[in-house]
């Protein structure tokens, strides 16, 4: 996705922005825009066998298909997951049989879409590029008409106590990849915004031999520490503007924590180094002059994993990603691989 229209995205997310409770008249973090998805060349459809030697198309009959190929993984590649809640699969443009490759699940915000938070952050294209295998699902739709995820028992965002099982639905989304997926099971990531930040975290809290990382733009944990008891160590990254008003950076008195006690939490679970090591500053948000995010990392976890906490200052809820952003994500991950 080009620059200009991303910042129009965000732009327009910021108008109706806010994970709030749905009863006090607080708006989604999305708006319903109409967007229609540029040709990226990485969707499933655009996908081709190994073997591409044009068919002869002076056969006769036609209607038949050659079933004499020998690598068929990339035909049979299926364009969903999920079943009956359908999960939208990406694949990197060299994606085919002979290897395994890592696996991310994009989890949009309060009142979003996978297809708007999708296109915002430019998320499939660059998780593609970077050779995974990207699945978009949907949360459900609560009693006000809004999509959300249920991450009880985090605040955000089951407003409407609905017994909606959520982790039971991404499990099932990483099972079904992996039964029909050439996936790595060591290396199967979630990347939530807002709501799907609480979501991305109450994975990683329940089931650490499952995920072996998250991502989490704006989110939080539950607000009770015991309410996360890691099995074992997850690679966390927590990426948190200063200016977020709607979950805000330095966390809400009987809500949630703020970021850094997100990262700190995830830094005891994971065995980490007491004192995070300072990173370069970075550009990651284009509303914000200059290098405005500053990126710590605790080290020295356990099996490999690691937990970082990018703080973006004068960055807010929806922040404009610039093209770095992404990039830098999916290298923390690779950098920090958790051993089994």
């Amino acid at each position: 996705m080009n620059s200009q229209l991303r910042t129009s995205l965000a732009a327009l997310l910021v108008l109706t922005g806010a994970c709030g409770d749905s009863g006090s008249g607080d708006t989604a973090d999305t708006a319903a825009v109409d967007v229609t998805p540029a040709d990226t060349g990485d969707a499933v459809d655009d996908t081709t066998p190994v073997d591409s030697t044009p068919a002869d198309t002076t056969v006769a009959d036609t209607t038949v298909a050659d079933t004499t190929v020998a690598d068929t993984t990339v035909a049979a590649a299926p364009a969903t997951l999920g079943g009956d809640r359908p999960a939208s699969v990406y694949y990197p443009a060299d994606y085919g049989g002979g290897r395994t490759w890592p696996l991310v699940i994009l989890l949009h915000g309060y009142g979003a879409s996978g297809l708007i938070e999708d296109y915002y952050l430019g998320f499939h294209a660059a998780a593609t590029a970077a050779g995974y295998v990207a699945v978009v699902p949907e949360g459900t739709v609560d009693g006000s008409g809004k999509q959300f995820w249920n991450a009880d028992p985090s605040w955000c965002c089951n407003f409407g106590q609905s017994a909606v099982d959520d982790e039971g639905y991404l499990l099932g989304l990483v099972a079904d990849a992996a039964a029909q997926l050439p996936v790595d099971p060591a290396r199967v990531y979630l990347f939530g915004h807002s709501n799907g930040g609480f979501m991305a975290h109450r994975v990683a809290c329940d089931h650490a031999d499952v995920v072996a990382g998250v991502a989490s733009l704006a989110g939080s944990l539950a607000l009770a520490p015991a309410d996360c008891a890691p099995s074992g160590p997850v690679t966390v990254l927590q990426i948190h503007g200063t200016l977020d008003d709607t979950i805000r950076y330095s966390g809400e008195v009987g809500k949630y924590p703020g970021a850094v006690e997100i990262a700190t939490r995830w830094a005891g679970h994971d065995g980490c180094d007491a004192d995070p090591t300072l990173g370069a500053a970075a550009d990651y948000d284009d509303a914000v002059a200059g290098d405005e995010a500053t990126p710590e990392t605790w080290g020295g976890c356990d099996a490999g994993a690691a937990v970082g906490l990018w703080t973006l200052t004068g960055g807010g809820h929806i922040p404009t990603v610039t093209e770095a952003f992404l990039p830098a994500v999916f290298a923390f991950f690779e950098a920090h691989q958790r051993t089994r």
